[in-house]
């Protein structure tokens, strides 16, 4: 049986989770770069106002970024019923290794002994049988766990494409910064952009 959270969540859903929160991190961590956004506007970053204004624009950026690529993700994680066939994997993993564990003790015991079955006791000759049932349940268990390896191939090529599909939105994000923030901190800003982002200041400073 799969240990899972109170969300119904086993330990490698949490971990492909996990994964993609610290990518995510690192991406806008890269975005909030103070200098970077003051560089696009030298003269307006310098004033007090300005300065407030823009980083109130990064944060709010920031913010729509990471709301964007979460709400992506799960739409991902969805469509493709990750969280159940990862559950399933934990517990197709923790069944297979209860039964090894018994086909190793199962292999532990003495079958090299040469009796004749005449002088087998009544309680003898039943272990004999009981043995020769769990060598059918010992081939038995190497067929199944064929079965989940071959799950757990077909689950890591779903995960390799996944992580693709992840590491696309991690760099849709870096082509957005380098295309408003630039490559170079000291070249002039995009007249459009500081255009359409000073427009918006004002619409701010006479909302509030």
């Amino acid at each position: 049986m799969t240990n899972t959270n109170s969300k119904g969540e086993g330990i490698r859903y949490i971990r492909l989770n996990q994964v993609f929160n610290k990518a995510l991190s690192q991406s806008i961590l890269k975005f909030q770069n103070q200098e970077k956004i003051n560089s696009c506007f030298p003269k307006y970053s310098k004033t007090r106002l300005g300065k407030v204004h823009l980083m109130n624009c990064q944060k709010q950026v920031s913010e729509f970024w990471t709301e964007l690529s979460h709400r992506e993700f799960e739409e991902i994680l969805k469509d493709r019923d990750v969280k159940n066939k990862l559950n399933e994997l934990d517990a197709l993993i923790n069944f297979a290794k209860e039964r090894l564990q018994e086909k190793e003790q199962y292999h532990q015991e003495d079958d090299n002994k040469q009796v004749s079955v005449t002088d087998l006791s009544a309680e003898q000759f039943i272990n004999c049988s009981l043995y020769s049932q769990r060598v059918r349940a010992s081939k038995d268990l190497d067929s199944r766990l064929e079965t989940i390896n071959e799950l757990n191939r077909n689950l890591e090529q779903e995960l390799k494409e996944l992580e693709k599909e992840l590491n696309t939105e991690i760099d849709d994000l870096e082509n957005i910064k380098r295309t408003y923030l630039g490559h170079v901190a000291n070249q002039p800003p995009d007249r459009e952009l500081a255009q359409g982002l000073n427009d918006m200041l004002i619409e701010l400073q006479e909302n509030y």
